[in-house]
Parts: structure tokens; C-alpha cells; sequence
């Protein structure tokens, strides 16, 4: 399911750490030096006395010392962002995806959506998990990438951009969802048998709820749905209605999932249902039962 997601805000880069001393112009003196004579001792048993050193091995080693605290011999330039993460233009729309929702964010409470981190953040993050997963080679970095992601608030984006605002940098993140998706329909054991739930958090009349899910109706969402195959994490998003699916074409992604205890499967869009069943319980909440009808379930993934 979409919730909450996970993580906070990180930087975008991994700058390496550099001498505190960077700015220092003058070697140290003869007497620290002299003072130093003891660690360069060749008998390592004895720490009462120390050799004295020569004027000129206090030279050398007063140049050396001096340069390398002005950065002539050790520093170490600070490392940029993998190139990994912006390598492909599906993980370039990301991170444009991901900079568009932090802006929408900053005008929205702060604990709404608080896992969307920094684009170079959560996707570094996000090919972590993917390369330490044992099933996961199957997918490519974009495909896992939009999978793991979707599980957490971006999710939102993404089907706002397929129900609402089509938007150009979210285009090839649908893309790699639906392709990933398609993988993990020609392996049987991410098929989901069974019922699953369905929460649905928006606000509805008992007329608007009867006018959309009006038994015999067919039912579709322009977008990914999540359903769960526990009907408590249903019950955690819904506001006054929850479906009842059973689905041919829903596809488990709870292994790849940023929130795995949410047993998610994801039903394509345009996905069609029959709605065989409309009540309203004592608690004044809508159920609905819906079956999937039956066609072509692969070509939901093109």
C-alpha cells in the first residue's frame, strides 16, 4: 500500500573529509621537532629516551611536515555523486519527479509524505536495497527503482499524473513500473490467488458511493491500485469504503516493497471489474465486492 513511506532528508553528495589544518602556512619548530625525536626511535623497547635529530633530517622533515598540512601531499578530492544514479533518462525523470514533490511538499503539513528524501538520496538508497535483494536481479535498475519507490509516497505522483496532470518526467517512471511489472507476471509465485482489500481514503456521499459502485457496474481506475491481502492494512486507509477484489491480473510486490509488512499487490491500470456487491454496514461503512473481468490480463502491462 502507499503510506508511510519511509526515510528522512539526506544530502545529495559525499564530499570526503578534508585536513582542519588546510589554511596553516608555517612549519613547526625545531624544538617540537627535537620533541618528536623519540617517535622515529629505532628501538622500539625503550620509550625513556629518544635519538635526537640531526639539522638536517629537522629540515626534511619540517618541509614535509609543512606541506602536507598546506595540501601538497595529502588531500583528497571530495567525491561527487555516483554516476549510477542519473545514468539512464528513466532515473533523470526520477529525480526530476522527486524535486517536483518536495516543492508541492513545503506547502503541505510536515508529516504528510515525510519519507520523500533528496533525489541522489532515496534513489542511492533505493539501488542499495536492490543490489544486497536476492530476487532482484531479474530487474533492471530502472524497473526496481520504480517498483521499491512507488511503495513510498511518490506513489502519489505517479498516479496523479495518470488520473489528473499528465506530466513529461513522469512518463518514463510508468514506464519502468508497468515493464517490472510484466516480469513479475511471467513467474506464477507473484501471482495473488484470493481476495484482496482495498482502503479508499477519499470522502464520499452514500450517493456517490451507489452511483460508483452500483452492482453490475464496470469499475476502473485510470491508475495503479494497491490492495493488500491483509484487510487490516485496508482498514488503515479507508475512509468510508473498502473493496473487495478478486483479481487475475494483481501482482505481488510485498518482496521488493519499502514496507513489506503491507503485503501490497498492484493492479495495473484500466484494470476492468465487475461490481457484484453494494453494503452499507452498521458502522455506516461501504463494502464493495468486485471480480476482475476476464480478457487478456497480460496486455494490462503494455
Amino acid at each position: 500500500m502507499n503510506i508511510s513511506p519511509v526515510s528522512g532528508a539526506h544530502g545529495s553528495s559525499y564530499p570526503s573529509a578534508q585536513s582542519k589544518a588546510s589554511t596553516a602556512s608555517k612549519g613547526p619548530s625545531g624544538s617540537f621537532l627535537k620533541q618528536l625525536g623519540g617517535c622515529f626511535s629505532p628501538c622500539l623497547g625503550s620509550s625513556s629516551t629518544g635519538a635526537t635529530l640531526s639539522p638536517a633530517h629537522e629540515q626534511v622533515l619540517s618541509h614535509t611536515y609543512s606541506s602536507n598540512i598546506k595540501g601538497k601531499l595529502r588531500t583528497t578530492p571530495p567525491k561527487g555523486a555516483s554516476p549510477r544514479l542519473s545514468d539512464t533518462p528513466m532515473k533523470q525523470a526520477l529525480s526530476s519527479m522527486i524535486v517536483q514533490e518536495l516543492k508541492w511538499l513545503k506547502s503541505q503539513p510536515k508529516s504528510l509524505f515525510s519519507d520523500v528524501e533528496p533525489p541522489n538520496s532515496m534513489i542511492k538508497k533505493a539501488l542499495d536495497e536492490k543490489d544486497g535483494h536476492p530476487f532482484a536481479e531479474r530487474f533492471s535498475d530502472d524497473e526496481f527503482l520504480a517498483i521499491h519507490l512507488y511503495t513510498s509516497s511518490l506513489y502519489r505522483p505517479i498516479n496523479h499524473h495518470l488520473r489528473c496532470a499528465p506530466k513529461n518526467d513522469v512518463v518514463p517512471v510508468v514506464e519502468a513500473l508497468k515493464s517490472g511489472l510484466a516480469k513479475l507476471a511471467q513467474d506464477p509465485d507473484y501471482r495473488v490467488p484470493g481476495q484482496l482489500h482495498r482502503g479508499i481514503k477519499e470522502k464520499m456521499t452514500d450517493g456517490e458511493v451507489m452511483s460508483r459502485f452500483k452492482p453490475g457496474k464496470i469499475y476502473r481506475d485510470d491508475a495503479f491500485m494497491s490492495t493488500s491481502t491483509h484487510m487490516q492494512v485496508a482498514e488503515e486507509f479507508t475512509s468510508d469504503v473498502t473493496l473487495h477484489l478478486r483479481s487475475s491480473s494483481a501482482i505481488n510486490i510485498g518482496p521488493f516493497s519499502k514496507n513489506p509488512y503491507e503485503a501490497e499487490a498492484l493492479i495495473p491500470p484500466l484494470t476492468p471489474f465487475e461490481v457484484t456487491s453494494l453494503r452499507k454496514q452498521l458502522d455506516n461503512k461501504w463494502h464493495v465486492d468486485l471480480n476482475e473481468i476476464a480478457d487478456n490480463p497480460d496486455e494490462r502491462f503494455k
